[in-house]
């Protein structure tokens, strides 16, 4: 990772430099006075327009109810984590950015995140926000580096225009989604034998596929890893759980034939498949739920949802999403403002009255967008009184039948963090096996874990 972050720093640099000339970041943000914050990570003016005069509204109010403040937008791209890790190479990054749930940890190992603990703690977000997701913005002595902005459960995602030539939608224009995994496969059997089509899915085509599995093998009691007294990780997936789960998906393929006969599909392709009614079903995060009726024209109205299945050994599911960083060149002045502006834009444990006004714009171009709004499933924070007010904000803005798509979320299951160590690189050892398995009738299920978790624990847990 160093070795290409210097090589594209090479590359990089000047362009980094003209993007931190153009929106101020980094440090150096008090200049006669006037504080200055730069912020990443905005809705891009090219393709969300409305949200991003949302914004730029933002920035209008709260300069005004802080003179001596002034927010700057940075414009480098702060969705690209080769970018990002560049920008903190040289120093460039925005005062705040966002990034994933599992970069975080690589951003505080290289120093590319401030310690916020003091001002987390001052301000009550420590003892307000899920303690799993401060736990996942934190170090190893339980040092504070992030804002969890958003979260999201992973779920189960239905074409109702499969389901309907099926005959699985009931009078009342429902369905009865399936509760376990072995009612996924039995549903896909029928989806394919009714329709033609494939039930069920995964995509297969790279390390997406073992992140996605996760929910699966979870499920089927899978422990992927142990921790040691001395702080080292030891693989433990090799076991009659992890080759009971794949043989479900194995089955699907070559007993039940309800898979594509191509497997060796990405998140695009599946969901391409998906919005032609060339696929039943699939296992997906929240952001999967618009695609379909957004890059395809499919109507919302066939799309439905709904909460993890179960598997003999539980019910569980991914948990991600984002997380506000400050960027360490970041003074002290400039923090208490960027948590000024967090608050504003409604995303401290209290929910002002301006926040609330501002969550309705949003919405309102959320909407003029063509976004689809679902019943939250997730939220950041513990307090039922703080979601019931977000609930409340949402209410009038929901566009989608609940009843058929009433979110990802249940009081049934139990909310899964990634695995501790190297995460990555393990998906990319589960979507190796799975390849396996699905091109090859005749692949030893029980041989392929055994080199897997050999393979893991040589190349990634023992480096």
């Amino acid at each position: 990772m160093k070795k290409r972050i210097l090589s594209a720093l090479l590359a990089c640099t000047m362009t980094a430099a003209s993007a931190a000339a153009l929106s101020g970041c980094g440090g150096g943000g008090e200049s006669g006075g006037e504080v200055k914050i730069s912020v990443g990570s905005l809705p891009s003016q090219e393709t969300e327009p409305e949200r991003y005069q949302v914004y730029l509204d933002y920035i209008e109010k709260y300069e005004s109810m802080y003179p001596g403040r002034k927010v700057e937008i940075d414009t480098s791209n702060m969705d690209d984590m080769d970018q990002i890790m560049v920008n903190g190479a040289a120093g460039l990054l925005p005062n705040i950015f966002r990034v994933p749930y599992t970069n975080v940890k690589l951003m505080i190992e290289n120093g590319y995140a401030r310690d916020i603990t003091s001002i987390m703690k001052e301000r009550g977000y420590d003892t307000t926000i899920r303690p799993e997701l401060i736990e996942m913005v934190s170090d190893d002595s339980g040092n504070i580096y992030g804002v969890p902005s958003s979260g999201y459960m992973m779920g189960m995602m239905y074409n109702m225009n499969l389901f309907e030539q099926a005959g699985l939608v009931k009078d009342d224009g429902t369905i009865d989604p399936p509760q376990t995994f072995e009612e996924v496969a039995e549903t896909a059997r029928i989806i394919t034998e009714k329709t033609g089509k494939p039930g069920f899915a995964i995509q297969a085509k790279d390390r997406e596929c073992g992140w996605t599995f996760m929910n699966v093998a979870w499920n089927y009691g899978v422990k992927f890893m142990e921790e040691g007294e001395d702080g080292k990780y030891t693989a433990t997936f090799d076991s009659p759980e992890m080759v009971s789960a794949l043989q479900w998906l194995s089955d699907l393929k070559w007993k039940q034939k309800a898979l594509p006969e191509n497997m060796l599909i990405d998140r695009t392709e599946i969901i391409q498949l998906f919005a032609t009614d060339q696929l039943g079903m699939l296992i997906c995060a929240e952001d999967f739920l618009p695609r379909p009726t957004k890059e395809y024209e499919m109507d919302k109205n066939r799309v439905a949802s709904s909460a993890m299945p179960a598997g003999p050994e539980g019910r569980y599911s991914l948990i991600g999403g984002t997380v506000w960083l400050i960027s360490p060149e970041t003074t002290d002045e400039q923090l208490e403002a960027i948590f000024d502006w967090i608050d504003l834009i409604g995303y401290a444990p209290e929910i002002s009255a301006d926040a609330q006004e501002n969550t309705k714009k949003e919405l309102e171009a959320k909407v003029a967008n063509d976004d689809l709004i679902i019943p939250a499933s997730f939220s950041v924070f513990q307090d039922p009184e703080r979601q019931k007010v977000v609930d409340e904000l949402y209410a009038p803005y929901i566009n989608v039948d609940t009843k058929i798509m009433p979110g990802l979320g249940s009081d049934d299951v139990t909310m899964h963090m990634e695995e501790p160590e190297d995460a990555q690189q393990l998906y990319q050892v589960i979507t190796n096996i799975i390849q396996e398995i699905l091109l090859d009738e005749n692949a030893g299920i029980a041989a392929l874990v055994k080199q897997g978790q050999e393979s893991f624990q040589k190349d990634s847990l023992d480096k």
